[in-house]
């Protein structure tokens, strides 16, 4: 994709970097428009792009090398305060619980063999576990712990 001059772009559309919106000359721009992940899309110079793209573009000058991550994980946030660099791995750390689990805790799972819960946390395509124990309670410390030491800042616990 050939972008247009960061001059060119700031002439077409307005970034508001407390918001997270963007407005054309005297109406919204990306109000509605999303693509099939969710993300919000802006229309400018006749050029689809997606919002949090387009706002690191906007804020620095540079098309992102790499992903933006949503720090909150809200996919139609795009304050700046909420936007930051990463490679896929660490925005893959920013999930949030996966739809399929049971315990009701991220990384956590009833272990049937051992009888215990134990958690479970993946870095580097590698699965690193917590030890079984009695308590869910406990087992969730441990894995938010293990989390926190393997993916640091990009740690979602939700």
């Amino acid at each position: 994709m050939k972008l247009p001059p960061h001059e060119q772009m700031l002439s077409a559309i307005t970034y508001d970097p407390l918001t997270g919106l963007f407005t054309k000359p005297g109406k919204p721009a990306s109000r509605g428009n999303s693509d099939i992940r969710g993300y919000l899309c802006v229309s400018v110079l006749n050029q689809n792009y997606r919002a949090h793209r387009l706002a690191w573009y906007c804020m620095t000058g540079s098309w992102p090398v790499g992903e933006i991550d949503h720090i909150n994980g809200v996919k139609v946030d795009n304050r700046w305060i909420n936007l930051r660099l990463c490679n896929h791995q660490q925005n893959n750390h920013n999930q949030g619980m996966r739809r399929t689990n049971s315990s009701g805790i991220k990384g956590v799972y009833w272990n049937k063999s051992q009888r215990k819960w134990r958690g479970q946390v993946c870095l580097n395509y590698k699965v690193h576990h917590t030890k079984g124990f009695e308590q869910i309670g406990e087992a969730a410390a441990a894995v938010r712990v293990l989390r926190d030491e393997l993916h640091g800042e990009f740690a979602n616990h939700g």
